[in-house]
């Protein structure tokens, strides 16, 4: 197989020649010889035993009832892909027979020779082998040796330990040629092992495969063997990690980079790299079909499985060329440079290629033992080991997805906290919907992530794609150094009104926006502080982009996309108001929608939706084309019990009749039929969940994009690709939260990939912008307060006193001074360290009496736990704070996951005594302290307080006002 060159679709790139005295030993220039190895002819005593101990297998061995209707067959493979795809267990039992016969030879014969070494002289590497062999994994690389794993569970099933793991040393001796192959192998390397050598000969008892690992000492090492041809690149263009790894065009995943100590400050450049990205390998031999695979899976899942190797830049040399584009940037097209397209291409697609494989690299492949398991309603707690490297409490945090195995059944279920606690980490999950009948019944259960989907990134050529003039080039230019894009002069502002049954006019900021995103503008930005409205004003214009479509006839679609479930749940609400108007839906996967918590579903979601919008079909009441998507209807409607077959119509019973067993579905079909049939006029989705609606859409008008100063830069890049017709709406507020960036993004990739889009587009005045400043949601004061402190005195308050003060008023036991909506609770006790994280005892214990206080019955007044949110700043803390209000329905979370969200009354925790780093943050402030819409009571060390910036303001007027308490 010739090597893969991939050229990114970029400007010629400068001749690649790597110095002098920097020879490549890992790639052979040579021509490829053909692997010409014939299958072994054994002697007749051998033969005896390999037949024997085969005949022996094929009875015995634990896997085979899994490979009954498997061919039983020698297959040549011409390529790699082919060569592990076509690995049948028939193969593996030949493999394991051979090895009776090579432990009678080392009884018999001494160690092969220390074979030369030659550290200029790469390794043959071949697509085929035609003798008995097993394929292995370089996993570990020493300083004189390799461990290698089994690329197939079938060579050690559950009982040959021995055989899991294989030592590669200086005796190995590689297919075509006379050297050693220490020093030319790499990660992620697969070799085809054609012969074995026992290394601990006096060892009779054959180890227990679910306790060696990589560092047990191996009982075999390979004699000789085959090293697969890679998968190589050459003179791609790559840019470093903080951690010294890097990230390349094209391969979405982080890659180890050799001699990485070459260059100071190498993280202000651009190289071009050689080398090689490792294939994916599969658990079990080829002949399994999904049901089988998923038994066997769950069979073995307490085998900890090892995570796949990342990619390996051998060599690299410094790019001048590209490094200049770099630096460039954002001025390409303002700057007289020869090549601005390629500039944008260049910084675009790297800062996008960065995000995308940090986002990649935080999924664990690992398994492992969960021990301390209790099963509370719909949830399950467990722990699981957190010693091995990396540790899994950088890995398994909330939100993470995971797969809980046994031996009657797999349980998804969603991570909802992770405390560490010693050595162990300690797990609340919540299951899903489909997995409710899942209880820990095993004496072993073992948990492992679930894989994350690949996403449709960013691909090189994507400017091309643009056409010209269209709105997407346009923005994508402004943002580059082109032109900006000036508003149209509105001669008479219309006035819009949201369309509930009581109508409620917009002011006179929402107006600007709703009219500017109607005339067509390319795009429009409103700047809109906490509590303006924003939803509304969305929700509106969306609503009247539909009447204004209707009118030209042309059915289009109108897309909204929000950050946060949360957020999109709050549009449906407010859209729900004007559904008898217009068709509105909210787009969410059915895997997701099975583990939304129940207040993050909808009525207006898609699953729900579909079922109903499908009955009719089903019994024949209503006729659609497509014999084969009813029959997927049917199928959807019978298992999720909507419809038993005898109410089907004709259709539909006769072909359960010819398929009784019918069972699966595919929903991405039925989406698209449901999309055709429902005719949506208003679509709300994730940015997270775009991706799969995508397919569905018709011609789009309109764009969105609540939360917008949340969207990373290649995130909106990617829409502007796909919709460059469209016109977009950003509504956000740039003194909040920014889009969230991994410390491992370099200060190059963050901001190509990252960036602040809106908070730059505003400042630079790059595109036409409203400024929404009537605030609806605080008290009066709070505004005021906010308004001062963080947005230049700008806002206006919306609401009255009155309508605020319903707690304070009623409450004097508990409030001091029902005029100031802001308390501050002392809080002395230190706070404990926990991994990178704080938690606070005390806090938690000044935080239950407060929510007592608030909620128990035996007071006059009483805040219902719903109206309640807890913030923290410490992701320790939050997982305590929701263990401890598990049974009531109070929110807790971290400041980034409330960013969007209301309560009537907040509870904001500073946890650290020492006020600084993050916790002055100005978004992170403000954002915590403009929850809430009565009141918002701060839970500090008082001393620390008054010397931060930003805290020390609460802390002044709350002592003016007699609002600063101790428990």
């Amino acid at each position: 197989m010739p090597m893969v060159e991939l050229q990114p679709m970029l400007p010629p790139l400068p001749l690649f020649r790597p110095e002098e005295d920097e020879a490549d030993p890992y790639i052979d220039e040579d021509q490829e010889k053909e692997n010409s190895e014939l299958i072994e002819k054994l002697p007749p005593q051998e033969e005896f035993i390999f037949n024997e101990a085969f005949e022996r297998l094929k009875a015995e061995h634990p896997f085979n009832e899994f490979y009954k209707n498997s061919k039983i067959q020698y297959n040549f493979a011409k390529t790699v892909r082919a060569l592990m795809d076509n690995y049948t267990h028939v193969k593996a039992l030949k493999f394991i027979a051979k090895t009776e016969v090579w432990n009678m030879r080392n009884t018999e014969l001494p160690l092969r020779p220390v074979v030369p070494r030659n550290e200029m002289k790469a390794v043959k590497q071949f697509c085929w082998v035609d003798s008995i062999h097993a394929l292995y994994r370089v996993i570990s690389i020493k300083v004189d040796k390799y461990i290698v794993v089994a690329c197939h569970m079938n060579i050690h099933a559950f009982d040959r330990g021995d055989l899991r793991f294989l030592e590669i040393n200086h005796r190995t001796k590689t297919n075509a040629s006379e050297y050693s192959c220490i020093g030319h192998l790499a990660h992620g390397d697969i070799v085809a092992v054609t012969g074995l050598m026992k290394i601990r000969k006096d060892e009779d008892s054959i180890p227990n495969v679910y306790h060696v690992t990589q560092e047990t000492p191996c009982t075999w090492m390979v004699s000789e063997m085959t090293l697969l041809k890679r998968i190589q690149f050459s003179k791609i263009p790559f840019s470093f990690l903080e951690n010294g790894t890097a990230v390349a065009l094209q391969w979405g995943q982080v890659l180890t980079v050799q001699n990485s100590d070459k260059y100071t400050n190498k993280n202000e450049f651009i190289f071009l790299g050689n080398g090689f990205i490792p294939e994916k390998v599969h658990d079990f031999a080829s002949g399994l079909n999904p049901d089988q695979r998923m038994q066997l899976a769950g069979l073995t899942r307490e085998i900890t499985r090892y995570p796949p190797s990342n990619g390996t830049i051998f060599t690299h040399v410094k790019s001048p060329h590209y490094t200049e584009y770099l630096k460039v940037g954002f001025d390409a097209y303002h700057t007289a440079h020869p090549d601005p397209d390629g500039v944008v291409e260049l910084c675009a697609l790297m800062g996008a290629t960065g995000v995308a494989a940090v986002s990649a690299g935080s999924f664990d492949s690992r398994s492992f033992k969960a021990t301390e398991t209790i099963r509370d309603k719909d949830v399950i707690i467990f722990s699981i080991q957190n010693v091995d490297d990396p540790k899994p409490s950088y890995l398994w945090k909330a939100g993470t997805r995971i797969v809980m195995g046994s031996s009657s059944m797999d349980a998804n279920a969603v991570i909802e906290t992770a405390m560490e606690q010693g050595d162990k980490l300690r797990i609340t999950a919540r299951l899903s919907r489909e997995h409710l009948e899942f209880f820990f019944t095993d004496s072993i259960h073992i948990v492992s992530q679930r894989e994350m989907s690949e996403g449709n990134n960013l691909q090189n050529g994507f400017l091309k794609q643009i056409p010209p003039n269209t709105n997407g080039r346009m923005i994508l230019t402004a943002l580059y150094g082109g032109p900006r894009i000036y508003p149209e002069p509105i001669h008479y502002v219309f006035n819009y009104f949201f369309p509930a049954e009581n109508a409620i006019r917009l002011n006179q900021y929402q107006n600007e926006y709703v009219q500017r995103l109607l005339q067509n503008a390319p795009i429009t930005l409103a700047n809109s502080p906490f509590g303006c409205g924003k939803s509304m004003t969305i929700a509106t214009a969306a609503f009247y982009a539909v009447l204004k479509s209707r009118r030209l006839r042309n059915n289009h679609q109108q897309l909204i996309v929000t950050q946060s479930n949360f957020a999109s749940c709050n549009l449906v609400d407010i859209t729900k108001k004007y559904t008898d108007k217009c068709k509105v839906i909210r787009y969410v996967s059915e895997s997701n929608w099975l583990e939304l918590p129940e207040e993050g579903r909808t009525d207006l979601d898609l699953p729900l939706l579909m079922q109903t919008e499908f009955i009719d079909y089903v019994m024949g009441k209503k006729y659609t084309n497509g014999h084969i998507h009813l029959n997927q209807m049917a199928i959807y409607l019978k298992e999720k019990n909507i419809l038993q077959v005898e109410e089907m119509g004709q259709s539909c019973r006769c072909f359960f009749r010819e398929n009784p067993d019918a069972r699966k579905y595919n929903f991405s079909m039925l989406t698209k039929s449901f999309f055709a049939l429902f005719q949506p006029e208003i679509v709300i989705t994730t940015a997270d969940s775009l991706r799969g609606v995508l397919s569905c859409l018709n011609d789009i008008d309109t764009v969105q994009f609540d939360e917008a100063s949340q969207v990373p830069e290649c995130a909106l890049i990617q829409i502007l690709a796909t919709f460059p017709r469209v016109c977009f709406g950003l509504v956000g507020d740039i003194k909040q939260l920014p889009p969230f960036s991994d410390h491992l993004l370099t200060k190059h990739l963050v901001c190509y990939g990252i960036g602040k889009t809106m908070e730059r587009a505003i400042n630079l005045n790059l595109f036409p912008q409203v400024v929404l400043k009537t605030v609806y949601r605080c008290h009066p004061v709070t505004t005021l307060i906010l308004g001062n402190e963080f947005y230049g005195n700008r806002l206006v308050s919306g609401v009255t006193v009155g309508s605020r003060e319903e707690l304070m008023k009623n409450r004097p036991d508990f409030w001091p001074n029902s005029k100031f909506p802001i308390m501050i609770y002392n809080n002395n006790h230190p706070s404990e360290k926990m991994g990178t994280s704080y938690f606070n005892r005390g806090e938690v214990l000044i935080v239950r009496e407060l929510v007592y206080r608030l909620t128990s019955p035996t007071f006059n007044y009483t805040i219902h736990p719903r109206d309640i949110g807890i913030i923290s700043f410490y992701k320790a803390q939050v997982s305590y704070l929701c263990e401890q209000f598990r049974s009531l329905d109070v929110k807790c979370g971290t400041v980034d996951s409330f960013q969007g969200m209301e309560r009537e009354v907040m509870i904001v925790c500073l946890t650290n005594e020492v006020i600084n780093g993050f916790l002055v943050d100005p978004h992170r402030c403000n954002v915590a302290m403009s929850r809430a819409k009565q009141t918002t009571i701060i839970i500090g060390n008082v001393r620390g307080l008054e010397t931060a910036k930003h805290w020390k303001t609460f802390v002044k007027f709350a002592q003016e006002n007699d609002c600063i308490k101790e428990l």
